[in-house]
């Protein structure tokens, strides 16, 4: 795996969202990834998100809607990248050398569903023991609350693609207006 630089993250809509809703900015980003194992700093597109949301204190949340890259919070070290590419080949051994049912068991009309010929059992084993389909990261002070070497990144296991991540930043206050108005007589 390598660290793929944060310029390959581009946020592909945006939108703010009514006054009273716990959601304050719905947003969709569009991460490039360009070799088969990458990793990808989300980090500085999801503070510039959360800045210009507004929010004081709540919760950032991310989801990731494929099954063969996820999310991870982590610190980013090329170090840490090779030493966990190494793990994850002794636990889910590339498709290449390893048997996987997911790979030989599909049929052809089953493969061309999916969009590729490739095998790909060890991705999907790979972002199933070291990722997460989504995180909630909370923000205080109107800033992500992560750890001095915390990152939050993208892990793929079966590039190249482009994936796409949805991004909903709550608040935790709710206007009292709303809170009032199923109740006004």
């Amino acid at each position: 795996m390598t660290t793929a630089s944060g310029s390959r993250v581009a946020v592909i809509s945006h939108d703010a969202q009514p006054a009273g809703s716990s959601i304050v900015v719905s947003a969709r980003l569009s991460v490039s990834i360009d070799e088969p194992e990458a990793v990808v700093d989300l980090s500085s597109a999801l503070r510039r998100l959360v800045a210009g949301a507004g929010a004081a204190e709540g919760t950032l949340h991310v989801y990731c809607g494929h099954t063969t890259c996820g999310l991870v919070i982590n610190e980013v070290d090329p170090g840490l990248d090779s030493d966990m590419s190494k793990v994850l080949e002794r636990l889910a051994p590339h498709s290449g050398h390893h048997y996987y049912a997911h790979d030989k068991l599909r049929t052809a009309d089953e493969r061309l569903v999916h969009g590729s010929e490739r095998d790909n059992g060890h991705s999907h084993a790979r972002a199933w023991i070291a990722t997460h389909p989504e995180l909630n990261i909370p923000i205080t002070s109107g800033a992500l609350y992560l750890g001095r070497w915390q990152a939050v990144m993208l892990a793929e296991f079966d590039g190249p693609r482009v994936r796409e991540l949805l991004v909903r930043v709550h608040t935790a206050v709710v206007p009292i207006a709303s809170v009032l108005a199923p109740h006004a007589r």
